[in-house]
């Protein structure tokens, strides 16, 4: 995690792109995820003048309620309230200015538009979606995704990026499904056929050393990453980031029987990021360390 906004938005009267109000930016997770992007902010009181964000933007509040306004084009400042664990749906490029008094701690995720479109229309994945704008509403799905996604980072993702980008999907065509007109039909295309199941699994063995991507396997069977990961877990009883993390520490089991290979090879032959990444998701999934294991079957 790291301490640099993610947020980007550009000025209706610079014209310029520039970060939103990083010195708020208590923690992010910068790019660790294809396609979404999630930081805690601690707002002090203040605004923010007229402009558009780059991308989606999700708000879930965790601090009470504070005064704050919102203003857009032709209807001037108007009042909001936003209770604890309410969220805020910013769609990208569409105007606004804001501003408040006190301090506002709150969750963000920030989600690429193209992310949003492709998660859940093969058909047509680079349409423009339009989100309904400042939508305020208690959503539990999406406030209890987003603190997931906090409490993978804090963990150190023992499950690699596959997790977050799977629970991203979902938030998206949850958006998709509830704040837009579109319709996203979940049971279309939800079963794969023996041969697709055969070539990802072949696909997966075969690049397990690999940063293998959630829309590369959707793309294998000509499908949406939403659709992707239902029909996966409905085949294999388990979500593809699950089975992809069981099949690299089965991986690194085989590897760690032979003594001289140093545990740091174990770990990116493994398709773990490094020897840390690799103990820690060993010792979730095993409740031994790679050396442990290694002096057990010695």
């Amino acid at each position: 995690m790291g301490l640099h906004t993610t947020v980007e938005r550009v000025g209706i009267a610079t014209g310029r792109r520039e970060q939103l109000l990083p010195s708020a930016v208590q923690w992010s997770s910068d790019r660790f995820w294809r396609g979404i992007r999630l930081e805690r902010r601690l707002d002090r009181a203040g605004e923010i003048s007229e402009g558009y964000l780059l991308r989606h933007v999700i708000v879930l509040r965790l601090s009470p309620a504070i005064p704050q306004e919102l203003y857009r084009s032709g209807r001037g400042w108007q009042p909001q309230s936003m209770a604890i664990w309410s969220m805020q749906v910013f769609p990208a490029r569409v105007p606004f200015a804001a501003r408040w008094d006190g301090f506002a701690e709150a969750l963000v995720l920030d989600i690429a538009p193209e992310f949003l479109a492709a998660a859940t229309c093969r058909e047509t994945p680079h349409q423009r979606i339009e989100l309904r704008p400042f939508v305020i509403v208690e959503d539990r799905f999406v406030a209890h995704t987003m603190l997931a996604l906090e409490a993978d980072l804090h963990v150190g993702s023992p499950a690699g990026r596959l997790y977050g980008e799977t629970l991203g999907a979902a938030v998206a065509a949850h958006l998709v499904r509830k704040y837009t007109d579109i319709t996203v039909d979940s049971h279309n295309g939800t079963m794969l056929s023996d041969a697709m199941l055969s070539l990802v699994l072949q696909y997966i063995g075969d690049n397990l050393d690999t940063d293998l991507a959630l829309q590369g396997l959707a793309d294998l069977v000509q499908t949406d990453v939403y659709r992707f990961v239902r029909s996966f877990k409905r085949a294999m009883g388990i979500p593809p980031h699950q089975y992809i993390l069981r099949e690299r520490i089965e991986r690194a089991k085989s590897l760690l029987c032979n003594p001289k290979l140093p545990l740091s090879e174990v770990a990116l032959r493994s398709g773990f990021a490094d020897q840390s990444h690799l103990t820690n998701a060993f010792h979730r999934m095993t409740n031994l360390s790679p050396r442990a294991y290694r002096n057990a079957v010695a």
